[in-house]
């Protein structure tokens, strides 16, 4: 099928860039002079939050960067690990990524973490956080000397009656992206030792770029083959290592929510996904394209009759084996995994709003989501 005459609607990019740009420089300053002066950062969040900030603040120069997952780390928990990081770093920074301010282990890390710094009367940390509900306990955390919140708009809070969307809840597409895009632009300042002043002005250039190439993307053959795919019944499982899983997840978990409401399902790759199945899809990131187990895993998929697509950063061995279709997005290591995402970010909600169009019922909150994300 070729692509739609009519462009598909992408309006929720403008609306992030709007949101990054309203950030208050004050708050954004002092945010930015803790994470450049730390030789440690810990990275907290959950969800696509968490991947947005792993994405964002992965590949950072001359600082250590840990989460509270890694083998290495020095304890069970913050409690117990601060005492062991103050002996070993000068500056520390936990870094957190909530939208509501309010997600449980976040929440529960920056209380522990308030009550050490309290207690011990510390000064190697600061607790940095980036929500959209300042009223919200992680919040709240700014009214601390060691606390530093930046609050970003793009989290929806509107009554509504479906219980699937209470259970559910509305998929904050607008707020992630924007995190990632800030924390991204942050990330490549400090690298840099530009300043925080250079950050307003990456987060411009970039806006423009990754609107160019989504808009690109959304255009292309593969695409449009990827949403008769999806609407099948058919299973996608998403697939990555390194930066590229977090890239994979997001857009997993983002995907599953419309394919279960089809009857259908999607993965991460890894031990819990499915064996290839002809008719199944698998969508590979990888800004190489010569890393082997995914050269592996689409030699599987092509063995077994399935679709196999890729996102890649330059012509390579994965691109062209990706015969269903293949985008290269030409850029440095470093901003790859951020432009993948964005590339990917429309690609669920242009798939609900084609099972729409077929008259398919889906449930209203999901309908919402349409309505909130991909419409101005």
């Amino acid at each position: 099928m070729a692509p739609r005459e009519n462009e598909r609607k992408i309006g929720y990019l403008n609306k992030v860039t709007r949101n990054v740009r309203s950030v208050d420089p004050s708050e954004f300053r002092a945010f930015y002079d803790d994470l450049n002066a730390a030789d440690c950062v810990v990275l907290v969040g959950e969800g696509r939050s968490q991947s947005a900030l792993y994405i964002g603040m992965g590949q950072m120069k001359e600082k250590t960067v840990k989460t509270m997952v890694d083998i290495d780390f020095p304890g069970r928990d913050i409690v117990e690990a601060a005492p062991v990081l103050e002996k070993k770093y000068d500056k520390i920074a936990l870094l957190v990524n909530s939208g509501s301010g309010e997600t449980s282990t976040p929440k529960i890390v920056v209380k522990q973490l308030s009550d050490y710094i309290e207690r011990t009367r510390s000064e190697k940390f600061t607790i940095n956080a980036i929500v959209s509900e300042t009223e919200s306990s992680i919040g709240k955390i700014a009214e601390k000397n060691y606390g530093c919140v930046v609050e970003l708009k793009g989290r929806e809070n509107r009554p509504y009656s479906s219980n699937g969307f209470l259970k559910h809840g509305i998929m904050n597409d607008v707020y992630e992206l924007g995190s990632l895009l800030l924390l991204q632009k942050t990330k490549e300042a400090i690298n840099e030792q530009a300043g925080y002043g250079s950050v307003p002005k990456k987060i411009e250039a970039e806006s423009k770029k990754i609107k160019k190439f989504v808009r690109s993307f959304v255009k292309t053959e593969s695409y449009e083959r990827i949403l008769d795919n999806l609407e099948t019944r058919s299973r996608i499982t998403m697939g990555g290592l390194g930066p590229a899983r977090n890239v994979a997840k997001m857009t997993a978990i983002r995907l599953q929510h419309v394919k279960r409401a089809i009857g259908d399902e999607a993965y991460l790759s890894g031990p819990f996904a499915p064996r290839s199945r002809a008719g199944d899809i698998l969508f590979l990131l990888s800004w190489s394209g010569e890393t082997e187990p995914l050269l592996e895993w689409c030699k599987g998929q092509k063995k077994a009759g399935g679709f196999v697509y890729s996102i890649v950063g330059k012509e390579s061995t994965l691109s062209r084996a990706s015969e269903s279709g293949s985008f290269i997005i030409k850029s440095s290591a470093t901003t790859f995994y951020e432009r993948a995402t964005f590339a990917l970010s429309p690609l669920p909600l242009h798939l609900v709003e084609r099972l729409n169009e077929r008259g398919l019922k889906l449930p209203e909150y999901i309908l919402k989501w349409l309505q909130h994300s991909v419409t101005e």
